[in-house]
């Protein structure tokens, strides 16, 4: 009996070979602009709670804070960080497992889906701009990979 439930849980912890070769991504959107982040980058999406304005901050693009549980969460400005202007009446509230901490940030209306993308389809690249690490195509759409936990670790204080 001991052998059959070793045998498996070695069967349900071990993954196919084809699913080795997939990621999971997220796609969502910020002021129209379409992004993908791998999952284990998302913490969970919720209804925007409303932010409480920051009015002074050293760090770039934190602009206000919003209330999560019994925790308040920075904003990371996303929109602002793409030169975007967001126009939603009802967005939704990106949480995001940074390595300084949680993040929120306001993104579309539209809820964010859920890829299985082959690594093939996934291009990294060592480009400019730190905050993005590649494309990756899902569905019929090429999209940028974005790095939120480490987004705005890089850039100085200003």
């Amino acid at each position: 009996m001991l052998r059959a439930q070793l045998r498996r849980q070695a069967q349900v912890g071990t993954k196919s070979t084809a699913e080795a070769r997939m990621q999971g991504l997220v796609v969502f959107s910020v002021a129209g602009h379409r992004l993908a982040v791998r999952t284990d980058e998302i913490g969970g999406v919720m209804p925007w709670p409303g932010a409480t304005v920051v009015l002074t901050s050293d760090t770039p693009f934190v602009t206000s804070l919003v209330r999560q549980d019994q925790r308040c969460l920075p904003v990371f400005d996303l929109a602002a960080r793409f030169s975007r202007i967001m126009h939603e009446n009802e967005p939704l509230c990106l949480i995001v497992n940074h390595v300084d901490g949680p993040l929120a940030i306001c993104i579309d209306s539209q809820v964010p889906s859920l890829h299985m993308v082959p690594r093939s389809a996934m291009h990294y690249c060592v480009g400019n701009d730190p905050d993005i690490a590649g494309t990756c195509v899902a569905g019929d759409e090429e999209l940028p990979i974005i790095n939120l936990t480490t987004l705005g670790s890089h850039r100085s204080v200003q």
